[in-house]
């Protein structure tokens, strides 16, 4: 566990001291906050509908990290490939999984960050109303569960090649595809999809946490998905072994 924790703290520092950090971090709360106070066409205005929801924020905010947060976890493995650092992080008495977990959370630890900054939207709502404190906190709790799970998505990929252009790419492809894709498939392919089906939808296990139901299917959906990716990039490192 100490070296999970080392590797994240070390992963966390180098993420603030490059530039994307600082870049994707304000990306996300301009882009969030121009959306949540105007609207995706700029005729929405927020102070003047004196409605104390942050529904606006919860709506809009996933289809922003599924882009930003592929932009930070590009260069978790793809840039130690290309370095040729991670031949010497392997080398260290650490498995792979603990590299993939410590990896992880230090870009947890930018999600958290930046999740925290947005905390100025239920502050400016508070201000016209009184919001409901239960679907506050759970839009946020799947907010982070999203995060996770798009941070581990991304890192699979990274885990994938030496070019983070390519990483990204695809990275965000599939967070793109899990956040609305899959709806839209199942929407061509079947006039009344099966709920089976549905429930593989981010979108359709995020709408509870924005009623304030945090419901245990929900959250293990979430963890699922991460925990999966997680698993591939695993074996995507172990591959190394196999050439």
């Amino acid at each position: 566990m100490n070296a999970v924790l080392t590797l994240a703290r070390r992963e966390l520092a180098a993420t603030f001291d490059s530039p994307i950090a600082y870049i994707a971090g304000a990306v996300f709360l301009v882009v969030t906050g121009l959306l949540f106070f105007f609207g995706h066409d700029g005729t929405a205005d927020f102070f003047a509908a004196r409605e104390a929801t942050l529904r606006p924020l919860f709506e809009y905010a996933p289809w922003v990290m599924a882009v930003i947060l592929p932009a930070v976890t590009m260069r978790l493995v793809a840039e130690e490939k290309k370095s040729g650092t991670l031949e010497l992080l392997v080398t260290l008495p650490i498995t792979d999984l603990q590299i993939v977990m410590g990896k992880l959370l230090g870009a947890i630890g930018f999600l958290a960050v930046t999740l925290a900054a947005t905390l100025v939207f239920p502050i400016a709502v508070a201000t016209i109303g009184h919001p409901d404190l239960g679907a506050v906190a759970g839009g946020y709790v799947g907010l982070l569960l999203i995060g996770v799970a798009f941070l581990s998505l991304g890192l699979l990929t990274s885990t994938w090649t030496h070019n983070q252009i390519i990483a990204f790419i695809v990275g965000l492809l599939l967070c793109v595809f899990f956040w609305t894709a899959t709806d839209a498939l199942l929407k061509v392919a079947f006039d009344r999809p099966p709920l089976a089906l549905q429930l593989l939808s981010f979108k359709t296990q995020f709408d509870d946490f924005t009623k304030g139901v945090v419901d245990l299917r929900n959250v293990v959906y979430f963890l699922s998905v991460s925990a999966v990716a997680v698993i591939g990039s695993v074996y995507s490192l172990q591959s190394r072994h196999w050439k």
